[in-house]
């Protein structure tokens, strides 16, 4: 996998519509920023539409109509547009936050980090995350799963810079927390697992 990309495997649960709501807002968002994921997420689904259109069509069950009904009234309503604030952000970010950066409930983690938590994530924490040039970010995702979306300024971690819409996935503890380089602030969307 190439740093910064999502790795094939996340892009084919993306597409297949496995992911946590966590992970598919962070690899959407992702998506509107890179063309080479982009281009592999449509294959993957051009390729699984081809395989679907191969199958004998399956006869839908008695709940079937009143369950998508469900799904069709539980969903949320449409956004609204982002106001002028927001527009740097990607789409399906700014569809869940519905509302510009400096309306959230930002609150410091410490000296130059803030932190926002957003609900609606059942068995993930999903929020942001604004950092100051040089301040070490505590690790995203020290469990091993979720990851990290780099929405403004640079991030590095180990050997690896992550710049605007680039994915950082944990690796194995380095011995260093991921840093705020370059003269920028750093935000990122943070998905990691657990309630």
């Amino acid at each position: 996998m190439q740093s910064g990309h999502a790795p094939t495997e996340t892009i084919a649960d993306y597409a297949a519509g496995a992911l946590t709501p966590g992970m598919t807002l962070l690899v959407a968002s992702h998506l509107s920023y890179c063309p080479a994921c982009r281009d592999k997420a449509s294959r993957l689904e051009a390729l699984a539409g081809a395989l679907l259109a191969d199958c004998p069509p399956v006869a839908p069950g008695a709940r079937c109509l009143r369950g998508a009904l469900e799904r069709i009234a539980a969903e949320k309503e449409p956004a609204a547009p982002p106001r002028a604030a927001a527009a740097a952000l990607p789409r399906p970010l700014t569809d869940w936050l519905r509302k510009p950066l400096c309306d959230l409930r930002w609150r410091a983690v410490m000296p130059g980090l803030n932190a926002c938590a957003l609900d609606g994530f059942a068995r993930e924490r999903v929020g942001l995350m604004r950092g100051d040039p040089g301040v070490a970010i505590p690790a995203h995702c020290p469990s091993g799963a979720g990851g990290a979306l780099v929405l403004a300024g640079r991030l590095r971690e180990g050997a690896d810079t992550y710049r605007c819409g680039d994915l950082a996935f944990p690796r194995p503890p380095a011995g260093a927390d991921p840093e705020v380089v370059g003269s920028d602030p750093c935000l990122c969307l943070v998905v990691q697992p657990g309630a």
